[in-house]
């Protein structure tokens, strides 16, 4: 009898040990699962930031210099300052994004990154000025948005001399380096495999799909399409990809924003207001669960202060599908 109860116990233990473990593989599995969210510098507002729902906030945008070498002046610096050690403080991750499609000459116009990237000279110069950066607002890493290197000239090879030697300066001091890619087709081919090895992953921009037309611009639709170029056409492991969800609407007009859109009426649950059509909640939950499904490192958000921050919130709607709350 005496052996029995031992024997019982000790079956009860054991359960509860296995169920605590795989809770804890669970748990772990979620809390890796990257929630990345773009912010403007001149939208950065530290109170109303919904830290506990990021995992990395990338400040935008830093601007290649005009004529080669280096980054102009980082705008809105002094916000900054305080979002970083607000995010720290949070346990959120703060990258400088460079670039971004309107660099300062006009949208798409990508010279300044040709000139920065086509010589040994220039690309140590541009890498020396933004571990600079780096240090002075002790930031987690580096995005970088050069739209796009092509690959019918020498950018692309200059692209992949460029990351590889941000990268081993990054990397050395334990920071991160990713970049930002097209959803699919002739503009990702500048974006070369080798990059794959080089970047600690490629944030997917799985939106713009309109092509000037007033149609769906991130249907759910364009995330399998977009999967499917990066990942099993081109060979990018999915633990390297984050997709693209979008909190703006399309086409642009005087309401763009996901949380203009709602506060005139849009149901948030919804995809499609006045001719404007934006991810709702529900498509939103679905997208977070494909990337769980097909195991990508986390979903990345053009641009959190577009949100609301009440049960209408996207953000919210993120950390539910994938589980956090």
């Amino acid at each position: 009898m005496k052996n029995s109860i031992i024997l019982i116990l000790l079956f009860l233990a054991s359960t509860g040990i296995c169920q605590q473990s795989r809770t804890a593989k669970k748990n772990s599995k979620t809390n890796d699962f990257m929630v990345i969210g773009y912010l403007q510098g001149r939208n950065v507002d530290t109170t109303s930031i919904p830290f506990h729902r990021l995992t990395h906030i990338n400040f935008s945008f830093a601007i290649p210099a005009k004529n080669g070498g280096g980054v102009d002046a980082l705008r809105n610096w002094e916000k900054l300052v305080g979002l970083v050690k607000k995010a720290h403080q949070n346990n959120v991750k703060v990258f400088i994004s460079i670039g971004g499609w309107s660099i300062g000459d006009a949208p798409g116009d990508d010279r300044r990154f040709h000139r920065m990237a086509e010589t040994q000279e220039e690309r140590n110069y541009f890498v020396s000025n933004v571990m600079e950066l780096v240090r002075r607002f002790n930031l987690d890493g580096v995005d970088m948005d050069w739209e796009y290197p092509d690959i019918e000239n020498r950018s692309a090879e200059d692209y992949v001399l460029l990351m590889k030697q941000l990268a081993d300066s990054l990397h050395t001091q334990n920071k991160k380096l990713t970049a930002a890619v097209v959803h699919y087709g002739n503009q990702g081919e500048g974006t070369k495999k080798e990059i794959f090895g080089i970047v600690d992953w490629l944030n997917l921009m799985t939106y713009d799909d309109d092509k000037g037309q007033p149609i769906p611009h991130s249907p759910y639709t364009l995330v399998e399409k977009s999967f499917n170029y990066w990942v099993k056409q081109r060979g990018l492991p999915p633990q390297k990809a984050v997709l693209g969800l979008p909190f703006y609407g399309k086409p642009r007009g005087k309401l763009t924003h996901y949380k203009d859109l709602v506060n005139a009426g849009a149901d948030p649950y919804g995809d499609t207001f006045d001719s404007v059509y934006y991810n709702g909640i529900n498509t939103i939950k679905q997208k977070t669960q494909f990337a769980q499904k097909e195991k990508m490192a986390g979903v990345m958000i053009w641009e959190i202060s577009q949100d609301l921050n009440d049960d209408r919130s996207l953000l919210r709607a993120i950390n539910q599908a994938a589980g956090k709350e």
